[in-house]
């Protein structure tokens, strides 16, 4: 199986690029994993709903999805999920033969309502709003404490 993060916008801290770059690189020691980013949605035809800017975004990440792909997103209002049930979802969809899963982290306005009901999961990371930034670390993280669960390592405890 195949892991993707797809993130609106750039990484633009350096302390948040280097701990995403840490942590991927630890994923990689698990499975295949690849990052891509799309532009912020400038503009908003919505008159301040965002509907516009999710529309511009929803498009932009839907091209770097592979076909076949899962798509989860996370999403304030998805499921809330342990480090355990995370990797024993991973497990499961490992188990299933799923050839790719697609995380997708949204921008400003979050993710639209067409891009959420096509997900395959919608996962939260927490009832709490983070900035995109950190959300990004905090997935790597998770992703990588779930496969160390998984392999039955000490990262864990």
């Amino acid at each position: 199986m195949k892991l993707q993060v797809i993130a609106v916008g750039k990484l633009r801290e350096a302390y948040f690029k280097a701990a995403c770059d840490e942590y991927a690189g630890r994923i990689r020691h698990f499975l295949p994993f690849d990052e891509s980013e799309v532009p912020s949605a400038t503009s908003d035809s919505g008159n301040g709903t965002g509907k516009g800017a999710l529309q511009t975004e929803a498009d932009a990440i839907l091209k770097q999805v592979p076909q076949g792909s899962k798509l989860i997103a996370l999403d304030i209002q998805g499921k809330q999920m342990s480090s355990e049930k995370l990797s024993q979802f991973l497990q499961d969809e490992m188990l299933a033969s799923t050839s790719r899963l697609s995380f997708v982290i949204g921008g400003a306005w979050g993710l639209g309502p067409a891009l959420l009901e096509s997900a395959a999961l919608r996962l939260s990371l927490s009832p709490m709003t983070f900035p995109h930034e950190l959300a990004r670390v905090m997935l790597y993280e998770q992703v990588y404490r779930a496969l160390s669960l998984w392999k039955g390592l000490p990262y864990h405890k």
